[in-house]
């Protein structure tokens, strides 16, 4: 996707021709399994303080540059029809990751993009005047070069470490590969039974005691932890607190803007005579409430009572479990870390260590939350990385 976009940008400045190379038999297979198929494209009303990283001001910075709605017009020009909804998200219209892929190929197909797909660049190698892109059966010189080759997480959908490599070969350093926007890893014997249970919640992220960061959504428990978005909202600051060996806990709040305490003697003397494995009824899912009487150590048979039910008052809205670290890259979603985005010209994303070199989207130490952070990042960044290639030989040309 971030090839497609970069590569329209630099062929709508004539006369160069654009060669796109890419790896995988087809473009675009990542950005057919975003937001669940979905394609959460950009946010309307985005939160500049979402970007994380070393380049983390500079996607501020482009954000201000590029308003949402000139985002927009872009795929407008394309053929996108969009629609906005919840917390700013936007979608395209017909609900389809495929559409936004299918408006970008045509859009290079128009611009005369040479798209050759199978295509895995080993190596770059720089020129006096230019570079010689190294494939298993041939090399190709070019003039300009951008890396677009996004990051490397979700392997099983051809992510790897391409763009790390190919940029550390041509001198840049890099900030350690992390994964980011992943599901959080919990001690199991204290959520056992709760594999697939969803509920809404808000989940605080504690490190040595002090709460970091509240998200608010749907959790999923799952057999190694808790995934969904406000989970996956925590992991870049769960993984950085567990690796540097950091106390790491995780708050869950089942009852946020209730008086638990009161509730739960409500409760108490509606349901007095019962057994408390039916506390938690018409309240909470039934397996969240037999977990919490474990936490408790309140038998399931055990009579319902008022001391009974302060007891697990505490817990609808203070249940703290260990965070055991993150899943790996392979889960994730997004890649924290890669190049350091000094060593790139902040107005055209050139390397300053290589001219003619151009890096965008997840190459750079750029990470956003969810709610269409990333791509608006890809696409602000694809754009600039494309056009100014091509600008620069423009300059250098002397057209």
């Amino acid at each position: 996707l971030l090839l497609l976009i970069a590569a329209d940008a630099a062929a709508r400045v004539r006369p160069h021709s654009v060669v796109l190379l890419e790896k995988q038999e087809r473009a675009g297979r990542k950005l057919l399994a975003t937001g669940n198929g979905r394609c959460n494209l950009l946010n309307a009303r985005p939160d500049p303080g979402r970007y994380h990283g070393s380049g983390a001001a500079l996607a501020r910075a482009y954000l201000e540059r590029t308003p949402p709605a000139a985002l927009e017009a872009v795929f407008a020009r394309m053929g996108l029809v969009c629609r906005e909804e919840e917390e700013g998200r936007v979608y395209p219209h017909s609900g389809q990751a495929s559409a936004v892929l299918d408006v970008l190929r045509f859009a290079c197909a128009r611009s005369g993009v040479d798209l050759r797909c199978g295509q895995r660049v080993l190596g770059i190698e720089r020129r006096a005047d230019s570079f010689a892109l190294h494939m298993q059966e041939t090399t190709l010189r070019a003039g300009a070069v951008v890396i677009a080759a996004g990051g490397a997480a979700a392997p099983s959908l051809g992510a790897d470490e391409s763009a790390y490599s190919l940029l550390s070969s041509l001198g840049h350093r890099m900030a350690p590969l992390r994964p980011a926007l992943s599901p959080l890893k919990l001690d199991t014997s204290r959520i056992r039974g709760l594999k697939g249970v969803r509920t809404p919640c808000a989940l605080t992220l504690e490190v040595d005691g002090r709460a970091v960061q509240c998200e608010r959504g749907e959790a999923l428990f799952t057999d190694y932890g808790v995934s969904g978005v406000a989970a996956m909202q925590l992991a870049r600051r769960a993984e950085e607190a567990v690796r540097t060996g950091r106390k790491t806990a995780l708050r869950i709040n089942l009852l946020e803007g209730c008086d638990a305490l009161a509730l739960a003697e409500a409760r108490a003397a509606l349901l007095d005579g019962m057994a408390m494995e039916d506390f938690f009824a018409g309240l909470l899912h039934r397996r969240i409430g037999l977990c919490l009487l474990r936490e408790a150590g309140i038998a399931p048979q055990t009579p319902v009572s008022p001391g009974a039910a302060r007891r697990v008052a505490a817990l609808l809205q203070a249940w703290t479990l260990p965070v055991a670290g993150v899943l790996p890259l392979a889960h994730a979603q997004i890649t924290a870390g890669g190049a350091h985005a000094s060593e790139f010209d902040p107005d055209t994303l050139m390397s300053r260590r290589a001219a003619g070199l151009f890096a965008c989207g997840e190459a750079l130490d750029v990470d956003g939350d969810c709610g269409g952070y990333n791509l608006m990042w890809a696409w602000l960044s694809g754009l600039t990385a494309g056009e100014s290639a091509a600008r620069y030989l423009e300059g250098r040309d002397g057209r």
